[in-house]
């Protein structure tokens, strides 16, 4: 090899050295960043409405206090990439699951960030819940123009849908869309407006308050769930203090809310909906509507007949027991579901000639 061809590769391997320190001095590793103090919160639901325009805010960052920068990304959602504190987007026109993401950065700082996933559902009933069996009529509840199907069982009409009436009650953890699928949770105070069904030592068959319920159908009372209990049982005469061995599973709807099923499997309780009922899992609420559970495991409903002065009746299906039982609670602070009812009218009888 030359000397002048040796000198050539030196002085490239010079080159290369100095530039390799260079770029590591232009280049080094970060030092001295913080982590945010506090927690990012959010008030993203976990379920929407399609084609709806939410505002969505995000939170909760102590430190540092000022100079924070929000990025929100929501693939579906329009616009699907955002840099503002407030997020006001319109949601996707096709149901399903989707994530929205919120990360939070400052100069000098980690970024903090987190996902919500969101499932999004149509505002009508039929449209979101699959697996379940139109009613044989309908009616138009006149105060909101909310839809509600029907059918007849014995001498009562029966909701075979929950109500859905925002004049009282919330819907489970006051998420709005997740009235459609499960009506809302009443007091019993709520549902009633106070008022009591008969006492029992007379028949209340169809003569609960109208309460929460449109014009003309009441919220059932003992006699009106021991009447169904009787219908769906055969014919076989059922009191409502019975726990109503067998009668969960024919008036439980084995359903799927956009493609998910709403309860468990269960080889006791197989939801077979024999009876076209339509029971769903839609959980209560306690501590006057400020707290929320059970929802996909329980569905609760109540009665218009009080257990005494302070404590009103409702019956619950578990989604593991063949069962439906009774129970009593406060007539404030326990909030369930609500099925309406109306006694048959029956043709007058002729007078005699």
């Amino acid at each position: 090899m030359s000397i002048c061809y040796r000198k050539i590769i030196m002085f490239c391997l010079c080159v290369s050295i100095l530039l390799f320190s260079a770029c590591k001095e232009k280049d080094p590793e970060p030092e001295g960043k913080n982590y945010m103090s506090g927690t990012l919160v959010h008030n993203v639901p976990q379920y929407v409405y399609r084609l709806t325009t939410y505002t969505f805010n995000a939170s909760g960052i102590t430190t540092p206090e000022d100079g924070l920068s929000y990025h929100w990304v929501g693939p579906g959602f329009e616009p699907d990439s955002c840099f503002t504190q407030t997020y006001t987007c319109m949601s996707p026109e096709k149901m399903g699951s989707y994530t929205i993401s919120i990360a939070v950065s400052h100069e000098g700082y980690y970024d903090a960030g987190m996902p919500q996933y969101i499932t999004v559902i149509d505002s009508l009933f039929f449209v979101s819940v699959t697996g379940i069996i139109p009613g044989t009529d309908s009616i138009v509840d006149p105060r909101d123009g909310t839809k509600y199907h029907t059918r007849i069982f014995g001498a009562l009409e029966w909701f075979v849908q929950n109500l859905n009436w925002a004049g009282a009650g919330n819907p489970y953890a006051k998420v709005e869309a997740l009235s459609t699928p499960y009506g809302r949770l009443y007091s019993w105070n709520e549902a009633t407006s106070g008022v009591a069904a008969p006492s029992q030592e007379a028949s209340s068959l169809g003569l609960g308050p109208q309460g929460a319920c449109p014009p003309g159908w009441s919220v059932p009372t003992n006699d009106d769930w021991a009447h169904l209990a009787s219908v769906v049982n055969g014919g076989t005469p059922i009191s409502f203090f019975d726990d109503w061995d067998g009668v969960a599973s024919p008036l439980c709807a084995y359903a799927k809310l956009v493609d998910v099923l709403v309860w468990p499997y269960s080889p006791r309780n197989t939801k077979s909906n024999l009876a076209a009922w339509n029971g769903l899992p839609g959980g209560n609420s306690t501590n006057n509507g400020n707290n929320y559970g059970n929802i996909g495991n329980y569905g609760f409903w109540l009665s218009s007949s009080e257990a005494d002065a302070h404590n009103g009746y409702y019956r619950y299906i578990h989604y593991d027991l063949n069962q439906f039982p009774y129970h009593a609670t406060d007539k404030n602070s326990f909030g369930a579901s609500v099925r309406c009812v109306r006694l048959i009218a029956t043709e007058p009888e002729l007078p005699e000639e």
